[in-house]
């Protein structure tokens, strides 16, 4: 962006949780220079884990503060970027505002109301942006959470991305308009009517043709992504690198137990339909005589088939036996229900989510319930038209909690970003005059 010059047109940011980061650094006024001195020379993610006592601090920071890591060197690793270019850690969105002109919009998750909390000039003019960023990146349960009074009342306030990871939306809509007939004033009236008016349908309603974004996703949660190949670029070839071979395993062990179930799913399909065939008086419920008539004609049912369900080659009755779970000589559905899901054959744990996470420690508990929210709100603040004011930036292998990163994979995902943001330009280069100005940046 920065080499096209789109980078100092841009006058709104927006972000949540480590989006936060890159919005509030763009904001301030660093360039790509500051996050190539960090990819390269850190901080990184494990160097903010600040626990005093590492793993030992775990469960009694936990009971008391209701995280592991304190976040203070998060805190001061923001007070010291933003004091770079502004003169003061504590600058706030006012101050930004002020100085340049520009707008910062930080979303972070107010767990006492169960909403996503939008800060912003408008909305939090004296907050100061670290601030902001911190609460935002409070990834629960490994960083305390932040707590903030406002009047008679003290909230809590975790990671803006347990409720909204990708804010495209957030410049929509009036709710983060200066403009003088968006005022809140004017806006939020009447009174009576302030639920109405304050879903996020009313505050965001409206399309800003103007606004762009960037999502980060990898192979193993792109399929919950709405795809658009025009904006989908090439992959630059892999790095031999450690996290490469372990995602390659990974992939391998995927695509086997793939081809292994869809073989079980394919018998299990035959297995239903000889059954269906069978079960002529339309009932439901498979007498030991119909299975044995399943078993003499193999056309639909094979002896492959047999197999691959149970092992080795039995007979009708040894079926029937194992099958009717509860012994009243008949099988109905839920017992053919259980035996499917025993065999893999279960649809969404092969289908729905993006695969198997082994938990194995509170950490990896931890971890696992993030990568859940964060897969899942990805989904649910893509919407419609948002996918093409989308910069798709595909990281492959690398997912959102790797550690031990070499140079090779910082690399690589510095190429992913430019390759993505090249490819959004072109998209929108060809696009048919009327609707060019929506590639274009706020």
């Amino acid at each position: 962006m920065e080499q096209r010059g789109y980078l100092k047109k841009l006058r709104r940011f927006g972000g949540a949780s480590i989006g936060a980061f890159t919005a509030c650094f763009l904001a301030v006024g660093h360039g790509p220079e500051k996050f190539l001195q960090i990819l390269n020379d850190g901080p990184q993610i494990i160097d903010l884990l600040d626990a005093s006592l590492g793993r030992c601090s775990m469960v009694p920071n936990f009971f008391r503060h209701m995280g592991w890591h304190p976040g203070k060197a998060i805190d001061k690793f923001l007070g010291d970027s933003i004091a770079e270019k502004m003169g003061n850690p504590d600058a706030t969105f006012k101050d930004l505002y002020d100085k340049t002109g520009k707008e910062l919009c930080v979303v972070v998750t107010n767990l006492s109301t169960m909403m996503e909390e939008y800060c912003h000039v408008k909305t939090t003019p004296d907050m100061s942006m670290r601030a902001a960023v911190r609460m935002s990146t409070s990834i629960p349960g490994v960083f305390f959470p932040v707590k903030r009074r406002y009047m008679d009342r003290t909230d809590t306030y975790i990671d803006g991305g347990v409720i909204c990871n990708y804010p495209v939306h957030c410049f929509d809509g009036w709710w983060l308009s200066l403009k003088p007939e968006d005022s809140f004033f004017k806006r939020m009236r009447p009174l009576q009517d302030g639920a109405k008016l304050l879903t996020k349908k009313q505050r965001f309603g409206g399309f800003n043709d103007k606004t762009f974004g960037m999502i980060i996703y990898s192979d193993y949660d792109s399929h919950v992504l709405p795809t658009h190949p025009d904006l989908q670029a090439i992959n630059m070839p892999l790095p031999d690198t450690e996290l490469v071979s372990a995602h390659q395993a990974m992939k391998q062990k995927r695509k086997m137990d793939m081809e292994k179930h869809e073989k079980v799913t394919e018998a299990m399909t035959h297995f239903w339909d000889a059954l269906r065939m069978t079960d002529r008086d339309g009932d439901s419920e498979i007498v030991r005589e119909e299975l044995r008539n399943v078993f003499k004609d193999q056309n639909e049912f094979t002896q492959e088939d047999i197999l691959t369900l149970f092992g080795r080659a039995l007979t009708a009755d040894e079926v029937f036996n194992r099958l009717d779970a509860n012994k009243d000589g008949k099988v109905v559905y839920g017992e053919l229900m259980r035996f499917a899901d025993k065999k893999g054959v279960g649809l969404q744990t092969q289908h729905i989510g993006s695969g198997r996470q082994n938990i194995k420690s509170p950490a990896d508990f931890v971890t696992g319930i993030f990568k859940a929210l964060l897969m899942n709100v990805k989904r649910a603040f893509l919407e419609g038209d948002d996918i093409e004011r989308t910069v798709l930036i595909n990281t492959v292998y690398y997912q959102s909690f790797d550690f031990g990163s070499e140079q090779e994979d910082l690399d690589f995902l510095v190429e992913q970003g430019r390759r993505g943001f090249l490819k959004f330009l072109k998209y929108h280069a060809t696009k048919p005059a009327s609707k060019q100005d929506q590639a274009s940046s706020s």
